[in-house]
């Protein structure tokens, strides 16, 4: 068994030496005593001035990512500069401090940066791990500077402020293998050809042969007809695309959730936004084409595309998503009968048939559980959501 050593507390330890020493100092008039307990003093005035010193003159600038996700770390960087050539400072650690009348988003007692020293004039960077709990905009404001060097026993902090904000994703969840091969349309929702010319198979037209092109383009018929070489224009390939539709016309307090559930209604329509951004990512990672709709929210439908700025943007329009705003009752309006896409449709809580489009794949909150791989994550981050909310 391993020995596991008692944590030094400076302050405690500084009173038990005081304790210890003063009343055999007073007893005893012992010299060396006395020189201790003058030792000690020295050092409560060191520390007094030392954490004042080190605190003072110092600039910090946060640096924010992008974007991040539920569940997934993010760092937060520190650009902490000291502006005074004097004095050098050390062993400073950041602490964010919460913004008043929201919710956390993350738990602020673990998102901690330390810088160890920090030269005169120099500029240093430190770094913070957090981890979003909540889906949306996370907003920073204030953050603590603290120091307790040199002894450890006073603890001397400033208050920055630096209103920021962090734009969290969703929550991806890993999917079956099962669900990713399903999401690939066959028949005349799979491969296609476009409009244009490109590197494809199938037939476009006809032009005059450049040179580099290969000898099986040449349209032999054709050249000899005109007596001139000419060569066949291929088409341009067009990967499977798929439309996600996202119905959340239901307003919050209408959704069918019997009171015995374990789940509320609040936490099924957030497990479809999660819903819906795995699919997105799993779909585009198989090269599919994405589209996106969101059915009861004021938000524009993305047309098809797989580029990884496409992406973003569909996570951007999830992440925005404001649940406690009023809902629109369109149902399926704006889904084409002709839209050659395979269709997804994702519900917080029983399937509701769209008025177009019977070939839709139907989906609920309520088959999380069926559809990741690691259902226990699914229950996992629904408890720390039910208690972030408490």
């Amino acid at each position: 068994m391993a020995r596991q050593l008692l944590p030094v507390n400076a302050p405690v330890t500084f009173l038990l030496l005081v304790f210890l020493l003063a009343p055999a100092a007073l007893l005893q008039g012992n010299n060396i005593l006395f020189w201790m307990l003058a030792i000690l003093a020295a050092s409560v005035l060191l520390s007094i001035l030392g954490t004042r010193w080190m605190v003072r003159g110092l600039s910090i600038r946060r640096q924010l990512p992008v974007h991040g996700t539920v569940g997934e770390p993010v760092v937060v960087g520190y650009a902490v500069t000291r502006r005074r050539r004097s004095l050098p400072c050390f062993g400073l650690f950041i602490d964010e401090e919460p913004m008043d009348g929201q919710s956390d988003g993350f738990d602020a007692d673990h998102v901690r940066g330390w810088v160890l020293h920090v030269g005169s004039g120099e500029t240093v960077h430190g770094q913070a791990i957090m981890v979003p709990t909540e889906r949306g905009r996370l907003e920073f404001d204030r953050l603590w500077v603290r120091t307790t060097f040199p002894f450890g026993m006073i603890r001397r902090q400033r208050r920055f402020s630096q209103p920021q904000h962090l734009l969290v994703y969703p929550r991806v969840h890993a999917l079956r293998d099962r669900v990713l091969e399903a999401l690939s349309p066959q028949g005349p929702d799979g491969l296609r050809t476009l409009d244009r010319k490109g590197q494809g198979d199938d037939y476009f037209g006809i032009r005059q042969l450049r040179t580099g092109d290969s000898i099986r383009d040449i349209a032999w018929k054709l050249s000899a007809h005109r007596n001139e070489l000419l060569g066949i224009e291929r088409s341009s390939p067009s990967p499977p695309r798929i439309r996600i539709v996202l119905d959340l016309s239901t307003p919050t307090d209408a959704l069918q959730v019997d009171p015995g559930e374990s789940v509320t209604a609040r936490e099924l329509e957030e497990q479809a936004i999660s819903l819906a951004a795995s699919l997105v990512k799993a779909a585009t990672a198989r090269e599919l084409e994405v589209a996106m709709t969101i059915l009861g929210v004021q938000r524009p439908s993305l047309p098809f595309r797989g580029s990884a700025w496409h992406v973003h943007r569909i996570m951007t329009m999830l992440a925005s998503i404001d649940l406690d705003d009023s809902r629109a009752t369109g149902h399926g309006g704006a889904i084409s009968d002709f839209e050659h896409a395979g269709l997804i449709v994702i519900r917080p809580d029983r399937v509701r048939p769209l008025t177009s489009r019977r070939d839709a794949w139907y989906l609920t909150a309520r088959q999380m559980a069926e559809l990741v791989r690691d259902p226990v994550e699914v229950v996992s981050a629904t408890r720390r959501h039910r208690e972030d909310a408490a």
